[in-house]
């Protein structure tokens, strides 16, 4: 096999393990509860807002993005048969948060191949395995969305769900409604928790 014969072949190898890697995966829903609480009784919900059921300082909120949360936990919930109530006769308060944090990914890969330039020959691609090394820097945003079923008595936090994800700013608007419904789905799929 000739040198470019191989390399052709790196490089239909690296596209396909790229193509693979950028394939969507199904973020992990993370859940803690309290294992005495009992959730059987929940029937009913009202979505509230954090302060409703703490004295946390509410952080400022995108409206927007806000307002898909509570439409897709609405949904959602009614969905798998509760039904929505006044926050005064509602079985479980439902709130939910936010965050985001800043990440940088740093990858240092060999790319197996090194490249000769010489002015007269043009360009030649040399022997593998002895190629250079590169260095990816990847800096991006990641979104949690917290869930939380909250007993309306005591106020206190009876379970929480929560996915990560990677933000991407160049999402349409359609997409975005999008992963705010499966985010909150898949959130909502786990509760109550099972025996």
């Amino acid at each position: 096999m000739t040198a470019n014969a191989r390399f052709l072949r790196l490089v239909a190898l690296m596209l396909l393990a790229l193509l693979a890697s950028g394939c969507s995966v199904s973020p992990s829903v993370e859940t803690d509860y309290n294992p005495e609480y009992d959730f059987s009784r929940a029937h009913s919900f009202a979505i509230v807002e954090p302060t409703a059921v703490s004295n946390s300082v509410a952080v400022g909120s995108d409206d927007i993005l806000h307002n898909r949360i509570r439409e897709a936990l609405a949904s959602a919930l009614t969905a798998r048969g509760f039904r929505i109530a006044p926050a005064a006769q509602a079985d479980m308060l439902v709130s939910f948060l936010v965050t985001t944090e800043n990440k940088t990914a740093i990858r240092s890969y060999n790319t197996g191949i090194d490249y000769y330039r010489c002015w007269r020959c043009g360009g030649y691609f040399g022997g593998f395995g002895a190629g250079l090394d590169t260095l990816d820097v990847d800096q991006y945003t990641e979104g949690t969305l917290f869930v939380d079923f909250i007993d309306p008595q005591s106020k206190q936090l009876q379970w929480r769900g929560a996915v990560t994800k990677r933000l991407s700013k160049t999402r349409s608007i359609e997409e975005r409604k999008q992963l705010v419904s499966e985010v909150v789905n898949q959130i909502v799929a786990q509760f109550p928790p099972g025996p």
